[in-house]
């Protein structure tokens, strides 16, 4: 009886955890708004199986006894056993009770590392520059993929934004892009908007880019770069990865870490690491309040 009194306890602790997060709001601290769903729905399976624990404790009270387990026989009787078993669920529920509920930052960053050219695993396409003419001649020469529209397009934007099957709707974003006078990275399409800036790096040269995060740097950066960082994160905060742009700045060392930014800045690039990378020539900076909710996500929608 006591083994299911224990168990009950347990299950509900955790249904009344999901519960807390969800009034609390903290709940987009360790999950994505995709999966706050199914969470809350497993918190009523929670209190479901709690109900059972408790009933079959009942049966047991009054002398309908069945096993305590389902492998047909009763748990160990040894305090020090059940202890452990016990504790092996009954301590991260206290800790996530209290424990003050904290947002991923430099320290975690370190440890994965901060991509700073969008998602990993495109390959750039090569593009002419935007100052070079752009008669249809220029455009007919032009290296374009075969499943891109004819260069006889009307466009002269085709030729900047060159694709294959895999970069189809970066390119298509990368035209949207080209077209604003600033080009301010979005929470929504934070990582897309960094794959295409990066994709297409020549067609985006001097063009005023507007991005906000947190502060990241690393020793190799010095005195005058740091990195405008956030934390993507696809399900949960044990997938989140930390993606971010380079900015240049003579006092960015005056910027701690973990210290929330808005950067303006026109794109130039740079070399870190000896890999040349995209980067902001800083216009403008200002420290900023942390958003109410400090990740982005993956646009599931984007092409």
């Amino acid at each position: 009886m006591t083994h299911h009194l224990i168990r009950a306890a347990i299950l509900t602790g955790f249904a009344m955890f999901i519960v807390y997060l969800d009034r609390t709001g903290e709940m987009m601290l360790y999950i994505a708004p995709r999966m706050e769903l199914y969470v809350k729905l497993s918190a009523i399976g929670l209190y479901a199986a709690a109900i059972y624990q408790v009933y079959a404790a009942l049966q047991k009270r009054i002398g309908q006894a069945s096993p305590a387990c389902d492998c047909e026989h009763d748990p160990s009787p040894s305090v020090f056993k059940n202890i452990i078993i016990y504790g092996l669920f009954i301590f991260p529920l206290l800790l996530g009770f209290l424990v003050p509920t904290g947002t991923l930052g430099s320290a975690l960053a370190s440890k994965k590392g901060v991509s700073l050219t969008g998602i990993i695993g495109y390959e750039r396409t090569s593009a002419p520059s935007p100052l070079a003419p752009k008669d249809e001649a220029s455009i007919a020469v032009s290296p374009v993929p075969a499943l891109q529209p004819e260069a006889t397009t009307q466009d002269p934007l085709v030729a900047l934004f060159p694709y294959d099957e895999y970069t189809e709707a970066h390119a298509a974003y990368g035209k949207k892009l080209y077209r604003q006078s600033l080009i301010t990275v979005p929470e929504k399409q934070f990582i897309e908007t960094l794959t295409t800036l990066d994709l297409y790096r020549e067609a985006f040269m001097g063009k005023e880019i507007e991005i906000t995060g947190f502060v990241y740097r690393e020793e190799e950066m010095g005195h005058e770069r740091l990195a405008v960082s956030r934390f993507a994160m696809n399900c949960c905060s044990a997938d989140a990865l930390p993606y971010g742009l380079m900015i240049i700045w003579p006092k960015a060392i005056d910027y701690a870490e973990d210290e929330w930014i808005s950067v303006r800045g026109t794109l130039t690039t740079s070399t870190y690491m000896d890999n040349e990378i995209i980067t902001l020539e800083v216009v403008k900076i200002e420290r900023i309040q942390a958003p109410e909710s400090p990740y982005v996500y993956p646009d599931l929608d984007f092409g």
